[in-house]
């Protein structure tokens, strides 16, 4: 069942503890409504054996037991942000949708406690530059990083939102990603360490253009979520949620403002004769340095 489907049915129950099945070809009794407060919610019927489960700020979790059967029900308590809860409905019912085993409730409990760290978080958001930022190293993330090194290896190797000083770093490769709008001609390094290495390693540069918000393009929250589609195991899943929360990363309708059309990636090789300024050629006396790159200048180094 995709986002859509999902949210006109939610909005189509009009009364309290009312619920529709998802669908009657779904091997699990799943049900969308709304609870008896009103809150949308997300409701698993079935027979099993209920495990202490702890919600959050937003997902009000609640247990039923009947003679005939058990519930578990997952209620979002906001008054906004309605987004994040229908993707959180469409990835419980799309990823039980060939489930074969004996108990639904543990496979909906355990990707629960994976969405978890999307519900919770920081509740300031990233600024603009922030975002534009994360988006170009989710992108290499995705195209790059797990073709060439595998999902679980390019997912241990995304340092960014890390206190290192590359965004990405496998054995002895590296690379740091800028990404810049259309209209600038330059990027910013913000410190020595960015560039500065005794390894050879990779400027990725991705140009954006920003667009009005009704332009299909690329945004924050469309990116993040086509990667955690492609994450098959829980281990992956908790490593990329937790990266996202370092990065100041929650959800918030916000970021679907902040539309882009993408306009190219180059990839630079930085060795020893690119143009950089390296901390032991510095007088001792200086310990910050900050400077930016003029791309239209380092042609020479650009990588097929």
């Amino acid at each position: 069942m995709k986002y859509d489907e999902i949210k006109a049915k939610l909005e189509s129950v009009t009364q309290l503890s009312q619920y529709v099945r998802v669908s009657v070809e779904h091997p699990l009794e799943l049900y969308l409504g709304k609870n008896e407060k009103g809150y949308l919610t997300l409701r698993y019927n079935g027979n099993f054996e209920s495990v202490k489960v702890i919600g959050t700020t937003l997902i009000e979790i609640k247990q039923i037991k009947t003679t005939n059967y058990n519930s578990i029900l997952f209620s979002f308590v906001s008054n906004d942000n309605f987004a994040l809860f229908y993707h959180f409905c469409e990835d419980i019912i799309t990823v039980t949708e060939t489930y074969q085993g004996n108990d639904g409730y543990i496979e909906i409990v355990n990707r629960f406690n994976q969405w978890k760290k999307m519900f919770t978080g920081s509740s300031k958001l990233l600024n603009e530059n922030e975002v534009l930022g994360l988006i170009g190293e989710l992108l290499f993330l995705k195209n790059k990083a797990f073709v060439i090194y595998g999902i679980t290896d390019g997912l241990n190797g995304w340092s960014g939102p890390e206190p290192t000083h590359k965004d990405f770093s496998y054995k002895t490769e590296w690379y740091e990603i800028k990404t810049i709008n259309s209209f600038k001609n330059s990027v910013s390094i913000s410190s020595l360490e960015q560039l500065d290495s005794e390894l050879n390693g990779h400027l990725v540069v991705y140009t954006f253009e920003k667009m009005s918000p009704s332009f299909f393009g690329v945004t924050l929250n469309k990116v993040i979520s086509d990667i955690s589609k492609e994450l098959q195991y829980d281990t992956d899943r908790d490593i990329f949620f937790n990266k996202l929360k370092q990065a100041g990363y929650t959800y918030n309708e916000v970021y679907d403002n902040y539309v882009y059309n993408f306009i190219k990636v180059d990839s630079y090789f930085v060795n020893n004769n690119f143009p950089r300024i390296k901390a032991k050629d510095l007088p001792k006396e200086i310990s910050k340095v900050q400077y930016e790159i003029l791309i239209s200048l380092i042609e020479s180094y650009k990588e097929d």
